[in-house]
């Protein structure tokens, strides 16, 4: 009878943990496991998803191919295709107001020879356009606004910014930008205004380095320049930063901070911006964070927690031992809601290192993050290094996600922190995906083909790391193979998350027989923590 009562609980706590997450709805298209993955960029009505793909036969030809799907991932246009110029790959893209813009260049090489394909979404119709008289770089990122096309990139080592106009063919290059020492750490698209806002870390004359914030019209034109030169006590830097808007010409930057020499890290910072270019920072060290090691447990935490009050106790500033990046921020009308991740980094003989300390690390991307790709088969993300040559890839061993709820007005209202149990992967840039809805906070992400969620609500952990497998839809089906390193996970919006990959689904056909296809898939997925209740199971 016990065993009986036993297995009843716990399959009611099996049920009652797959509340927390549900699949709701998929989208497929017919791809082989091993394809090419399609890139994802959200839009006003749902999603484009894109790739290019060699066309089928002894040749070297690529076809480039979009899908369109609503909320409900449905869509009704099926996959459309347009050719791809002989030789050409795909190493940048992006959208705005109603059009892709995908940019091609000969080889992967993005120094040589290259053309933008628009597509207007909704007509299907796309145009090519040449460029030239742009200056020869290493592409790390491309941006399109108001038919102006953005190129980000490193040319003789050195950062550069030009903004090529698809219509008159002019160039502009953007100036304060080229230099000696000088990092990209974000650019920033402000539709509203026109203009374009870059920020520059920059060694400074005493050897530390100094942030500037540099707002260009789309010709090219500095239209304003913030040099933030002032930073805490001696010895102390910005080590990396996420700029925001907060409304009325007011803006925020948000990062770690500690000593830039020692490359050690101290907390967090925000940086409030107003429309004058004058700027105040309050710092945030462990001492304002008391959950901070809550991701360790029973004596581990406690040994680090009576560290930290040995420091305090001398006045001294406590150390945060690993690397402690920004990650994502949300905001609410009178709150900042913000990630951090805290990890190490092994094997780097590439040089990167994720931080404005570091001469190619650091620049925030605008486009959705790609989970589960490696640097060393996504040509795009590969020219995030300084050079493609390197044979060795940095690998970056997670320890913790950290949260902090930040009134706008200064105090921390809450923070916390969940594990990774020492995860190492080569992904360099947010492991997870957070949201927030109301005072719940979701922190998500894919380890092998298992799905990790923590949920906290007010600040409150309800539970960590709670595991759920990878379902379909149809549940007549099964999964017979994915392909790991195809998985890639983003929050889409409110409580629902966006997954795709590929996978070969297993099926019984009309005539009884079992039948496999290979497909891409998007699947919608919905996170609900309040449906959480821990039971204890009987001694």
């Amino acid at each position: 009878m016990k065993r009986y009562l036993l297995f009843c609980l716990l399959f009611a706590l099996a049920i009652q943990a797959q509340a927390q997450l549900k699949f709701l709805s998929r989208h497929e298209v017919p791809s082989e496991l091993y394809d090419p993955v399609f890139e994802m960029v959200g839009t006003e009505e749902g999603v484009v998803s894109f790739r290019t793909v060699p066309e089928k036969g002894l040749n070297f030809k690529q076809k480039f191919q979009y899908f369109i799907s609503d909320l409900e991932l449905k869509s009704e246009s099926g996959l459309i295709e347009f050719p791809v110029k002989d030789g050409y790959q795909m190493i940048g893209y992006d959208y705005f107001e109603g059009m892709l813009y995908v940019l091609f260049a000969k080889g992967y090489n993005s120094i040589g020879d290259k053309y933008v394909l628009q597509i207007e979404l909704h007509t299907k119709k796309g145009l090519e356009f040449d460029v030239s008289n742009v200056l020869e770089m290493e592409l790390t990122e491309f941006l399109v606004q108001e038919r102006k096309v953005i190129f980000m990139g490193t040319s003789d080592s050195r950062p550069v910014l030009q903004i090529l106009d698809l219509d008159t063919k002019s160039v502009h290059t953007l100036q304060g930008i080229y230099g000696n020492d000088t990092q990209i750490m974000q650019i920033r698209k402000m539709p509203e205004s026109k203009s374009l806002e870059v920020v520059l870390s920059r060694k400074g004359v005493y050897k530390n380095r100094d942030i500037l914030i540099n707002t260009y019209d789309l010709n090219g034109n500095l239209l304003r320049e913030v040099k933030v030169d002032q930073f805490g006590e001696q010895g102390q830097g910005i080590m990396d930063g996420m700029l925001v808007s907060t409304g009325q010409y007011q803006e925020a930057m948000i990062g770690a901070f500690g000593l830039e020499r020692r490359n050690t890290y101290q907390g967090m910072y925000i940086m409030d911006l107003n429309e004058f270019g004058e700027y105040n920072f309050k710092l945030y060290t462990l001492e304002d964070f008391p959950n901070f090691y809550n991701y360790l447990e029973g004596k581990s935490r406690e040994k680090r927690e009576a560290d930290v009050l040995k420091d305090l106790d001398k006045e001294k500033t406590p150390e945060i031992i690993n690397k402690y990046a920004i990650r994502d921020i949300r905001q609410k009308e009178d709150a900042y809601y913000i990630y951090f991740d805290q990890f190490t980094v092994s094997n780097n003989r590439s040089g990167y290192i994720p931080g404005v300390s570091s001469s190619n690390g650091g620049y925030r991307y605008d486009r959705w993050s790609r989970m589960g790709n490696t640097v060393m088969n996504d040509p795009i993300m590969g020219t995030r290094f300084p050079s493609q040559s390197y044979q060795v890839v940095p690998e970056f061993r997670y320890q913790s996600a950290h949260f902090v709820k930040v009134s706008k007005a200064g105090p921390v209202l809450w923070d916390n922190a969940s594990t990774y149990n020492e995860m190492v992967t080569t992904y360099p840039e947010a492991f997870g995906e957070i949201a927030v809805v109301g005072e719940e906070f979701y922190h998500m992400f894919v380890e092998n083909l298992i799905l990790k969620l923590s949920y906290f609500n007010k600040g409150e952990k309800i539970f960590e790391n709670l595991e759920f497998e990878i379902k379909l839809i149809n549940e007549n089906e099964r999964i017979q193979d994915t392909n790991v390193e195809s998985l890639r996970l983003i929050h889409w919006y409110d409580r629902y998350y966006l997954m795709s990959g590929t996978q070969k689904i297993r099926y019984q056909a009309n005539d009884r027989t079992e039948q496999v296809r290979e497909v891409f898939f998007l699947t919608k997925i919905l996170v609900d923590g309040d449906l959480y209740q821990p039971e204890e199971l009987p001694d």
